[in-house]
């Protein structure tokens, strides 16, 4: 080999060795780290309670509710008393019929308030009445079935809704309605509440008579308020009127034949004579007693008549609880027809011989 090419070789390999040592025992220093790390600045927001709206409270109001309550409105039908029922709605004729509907509480049961009707089966709206006002009257139409047992829970109904509804300044008459958009208690069955310009029935010889009264005027009503319900002036007979026992006898005017009785100002009993007026049921002066005992059935009661040998009084008697303190009495000859009938309530109705 070439002793030139020789020492060239050594020396790179010498040279090469070194470097790799000195690269070995050095330390490498990082290089200096030139960001500055600062925190993100917080941003402070206030946060403020959110603003609450004013709310108004509705303002809780006292409503009355009428209700029947014994013993007087087993002797009186329009007899009722207010209850009182606090709510806070603006609807409060629909609150009071609610709760009219509801009927007493426990405590108000004990003391002599009764239910002033009650609703069954299923709706044909979707609720159970359905209430309108307008100039200044208060249709009800109820959209359950009202089961009656008697004229007697009726007239008792009648004047619980009226009274509850007639305590509102709006409201100045009442319409009620069946769940078939007839009249509620109309005996006449010509809807006469629906006719236009009519609130009422006028006291006719086609008005029919019932255990509590005939037509538009009923037991317990003062003779004013029976004047003006039946359209018609109630004459005193003053020949046959014991006043001095607070009883009287008045006639209607124009409507012979036909009779009240009143005791201490107050319809107690209606009497006929005329073969023109009927009862509810189609009984009137003239028909043969068959066809009273055929029409009632065994709810008549016959005893022989004080004062005309073979005749009877076929009595009447309603085997409701509501309507048990009243009678229809019905008088028959030997020949057995009816001669006469009275309806009302006792003891009055059963006087034999009216006020004297």
């Amino acid at each position: 080999m070439d002793l030139h090419k020789s020492k060239t070789i050594l020396l790179s390999t010498i040279l090469l060795a070194y470097l790799s040592l000195n690269a070995c025992n050095e330390q490498q220093t990082p290089p200096p780290d030139t960001s500055t790390s600062s925190p993100s600045p917080i941003t402070e927001v206030e946060i403020s309670p959110t603003p609450t709206q004013t709310q108004t409270t509705p303002k809780q109001r006292n409503v009355k509710v009428f209700l029947p309550k014994q013993p007087q409105s087993n002797q009186d039908f329009s007899y009722v008393e207010p209850v009182v029922r606090s709510t806070t709605s603006r609807a409060v004729a629909t609150f009071a019929i609610e709760q009219l509907i509801i009927g007493p509480t426990k405590a108000e049961t004990k003391i002599g308030f009764t239910e002033a009707l009650q609703l069954k089966g299923q709706s044909n709206c979707g609720k159970d009445f359905t209430l309108s006002i307008a100039a200044e009257t208060a249709t009800l139409k109820f959209c359950r079935a009202i089961p009656s047992p008697g004229v007697g829970y009726d007239a008792r109904a009648t004047s619980a809704i009226e009274s509850t509804l007639k305590q509102f300044s709006t409201i100045k008459s009442v319409v009620i309605l069946n769940k078939d958009g007839n009249c509620f208690g109309d005996l006449s069955g010509e809807n006469l509440c629906l006719k236009t310009g009519s609130k009422g029935e006028r006291l006719s010889t086609k008005s029919k008579i019932a255990i509590n009264g005939i037509g538009p005027i009923t037991v317990g009503m003062t003779l004013e308020e029976a004047s003006q319900a039946g359209k018609v002036k109630l004459l005193p007979e003053d020949a046959s009127s014991r006043r001095d026992y607070g009883c009287l006898i008045s006639q209607p005017e124009g409507i012979e034949n036909l009779w009240f009785m009143a005791i201490e100002g107050k319809i107690a009993r209606v009497d006929t004579r005329s073969p023109q007026i009927s009862t509810i049921s189609g009984i009137k002066v003239g028909d043969k007693l068959e066809k009273v005992m055929s029409v009632y059935g065994n709810k008549i009661e016959l005893e022989p008549h004080q004062y005309v040998p073979g005749g009877k009084y076929a009595t009447f008697v309603p085997t409701d609880t509501s309507d048990k303190n009243y009678r229809v009495i019905f008088e028959t000859n030997p020949e057995g027809k009816v001669t006469s009938f009275r309806a009302g309530k006792l003891p009055e109705v059963a006087y034999v011989e009216g006020c004297s």
